[in-house]
């Protein structure tokens, strides 16, 4: 069962096509990208991002969040 066909109590939920095709269309981001919703997919990326392009990342999300990356990195490392 998709997570989209479960509410919050894990109870099913009738949810339409159209309101599946429609939560999608507002996870993406303005830019065409695809919005990242939650810590676990953020250090996936991360970990199969190459570490050049994964250390740029970190060092622009660090000035704006420097606890975040600190986490990031902890479980980037463990």
């Amino acid at each position: 069962m998709s997570a989209s066909s479960r509410d919050i109590y894990g109870r099913n939920a009738k949810v339409q096509p159209q309101q599946e095709d429609a939560a999608e269309e507002k996870g993406k981001s303005e830019e065409g990208g695809i919005r990242i919703n939650g810590f676990a997919q953020v250090v996936a990326m991360l970990e199969a991002a190459d570490p050049q392009f994964r250390e740029s990342l970190l060092r622009r999300l660090a000035a704006r969040d420097p606890r975040l990356v600190r986490s990031l990195r902890k479980d980037l490392e463990g």
